[in-house]
């Protein structure tokens, strides 16, 4: 792994370190959408101590939690990685962690009147998660798959449009994210939370969790790869 230094942007060092995602969106750094600034700066801005931090990331291995180095990854593969990690889970696990939810809510209530709104901000999470995740799967990734197929200004100038939306879409997601995140106090519980709600607040930190992963393949490996190959073409 190249080693990371102050002057990296957070997109090249989440591709360089995929852990260090993690380590940003603790830290409530946008790596996703503002991926283009530089380690510098934004710890700067939140005043974070920027050695620490760089300590903290190279010690990291450059491989993502599946064991794969994601830099060696082309679109195409990238493409079919999303789907099979992240989408097949999603439509797996929003329904049932739902149910969960729902019971751990009544159950602790009346001690914490906030999992109410908790409970609001996962049911638009999943909904809205869920209408991203079926149009990606039925429309979008077929056009993006088509142009991969044969990359030309026509078949570029299509899925454009699309690429732009779903990015605006994952910004949304990920700014209900950051609302969860603070309500909970980042998924911290009292002594005296139930089993149910433990398991609750587990897996809704790894659906954040995976959600950020999910937000960074698509816009700064999928989208962004797809912007830099139209480039490479004599019809762009």
């Amino acid at each position: 792994m190249k080693t990371i230094t102050s002057d990296m942007t957070l997109k090249d060092i989440v591709n360089e370190a995929p852990g260090a995602g993690n380590i940003f969106r603790e830290l409530r750094i946008d790596f996703i959408h503002n991926g283009d600034r530089t380690l510098d700066e934004v710890t700067a801005e939140k005043n974070l101590s920027l050695e620490n931090l760089i300590y903290e990331i190279n010690e990291l291995e450059p491989v993502n939690e599946d064991g794969i180095d994601l830099k060696y990854m082309d679109e195409k593969s990238v493409l079919t990685y999303i789907q099979r990690k992240y989408h097949e889970d999603l439509k797996d696990e929003l329904p049932v962690l739902e149910e969960y939810l729902e019971h751990a809510v009544k159950q602790n209530k009346k001690r914490q009147p906030e999992l109410e709104e908790v409970e609001e901000l996962f049911k638009n999470i999943k909904t809205t998660f869920l209408e991203h995740v079926n149009n990606e799967d039925n429309t979008v990734f077929d056009m993006i798959d088509t142009y991969l197929g044969a990359p030309n200004s026509h078949h570029f100038e299509a899925v454009k449009p699309h690429m732009t939306s779903l990015k605006s879409e994952h910004e949304n997601l990920a700014k209900t994210f950051y609302e969860l995140r603070a309500l909970t106090g980042d998924y911290t519980l009292n002594s005296g939370a139930t089993a149910e709600l433990r398991l609750v607040y587990h897996r809704l930190e790894k659906l954040e969790k995976d959600a950020f992963n999910h937000f960074y393949l698509e816009n700064n490996k999928l989208f962004d790869g797809i912007y830099e190959k139209q480039k490479t073409i004599s019809d762009f």
